[in-house]
């Protein structure tokens, strides 16, 4: 339970099994009867693909279920247990279960949406983007969400490598898997019919630059795609975990999921 004994928090919930470990869930949501119909939000959180770990965004998802809203932290594996596609495999796979399971938490099935981090904003927006099915999910239940948002996320690999955690998250060079190179970036799969997109990047980014979040927002927009993007001047790569800038960063996402899932 959270501090405010109305919210439950449900932790490692099973979502699926993997070879290289049991990927589990953690769910947060009021207790209100027989609500079956609040709007579900699932969190992804960051790392480079190689860190990280569910709780990332606890002060996310437990704001999130006090306003009405069925809070989820999903999980999945890390570039040094598994290369990509593995990494978006987990999180529609995590999605799936969200809806599956919606219900149970007083959330509605049809109304979900990803919101993630640097590492984790890049797969909640490739899971917005890329067509159900596109990396080998077979599940039978939908898994792209019907709303995204991304903060700090990078949507494009412009070839700076230096530290080698892109090398490590696909598996090798781009010459060695340049079907992946192409596969894993979100801006290679804007095609028109994604769901409303939000777009939150720090100014003073030094490890994604904001131009990841405008470079995507303008190639939506030319697709058709509702696609719209907030900079925040002086932020940083984290700072939607600040106490300076969350509360406004927290407003802007949660009246944006409100708009959009409503």
């Amino acid at each position: 339970m959270s501090a405010d004994s109305s919210l439950t928090v449900e932790r490692d919930r099973r979502v699926v099994e993997r070879p290289e470990r049991t990927l589990y869930a953690d769910a947060y949501y009021a207790e209100s009867g027989e609500a079956t119909d609040r709007p579900v939000v699932a969190f992804v959180y960051g790392g480079a693909w190689e860190t990280g770990a569910r709780g990332q965004f606890a002060r996310w998802a437990l704001d999130a279920a006090s306003e009405g809203f069925v809070a989820v932290e999903l999980s999945y594996r890390l570039s040094d247990e598994a290369t990509f596609p593995a990494q978006i495999r987990d999180v529609r796979a995590g999605l799936a279960w969200a809806r599956e399971n919606a219900e149970s938490f007083g959330g509605d099935p049809d109304r979900l949406a990803a919101v993630g981090h640097s590492a984790g904003a890049h797969l909640a927006v490739l899971s917005a983007l890329a067509p159900e099915g596109e990396f080998g999910d077979d599940s039978p239940v939908r898994t792209r969400p019907d709303s995204v948002v991304g903060i700090s996320g990078p949507y494009a690999f412009d070839g700076d490598d230096e530290d080698g955690v892109t090398e490590r998250f696909l598996g090798g060079t781009p010459e060695e898997v340049p079907h992946r190179y192409e596969a894993a970036q979100p801006v290679n799969h804007v095609s028109g019919g994604a769901p409303p997109t939000l777009l939150l990047h720090g100014e003073e980014d030094e490890v994604v630059p904001a131009e990841s979040s405008e470079g995507l927002a303008e190639a939506m927009a030319a697709a058709g795609d509702e696609a719209e993007v907030r900079t925040y001047p002086e932020a940083d790569h984290v700072f939607l975990h600040s106490s300076y800038w969350y509360p406004r960063v927290r407003e802007d996402a949660f009246s944006f999921l409100r708009e959009s899932l409503n």
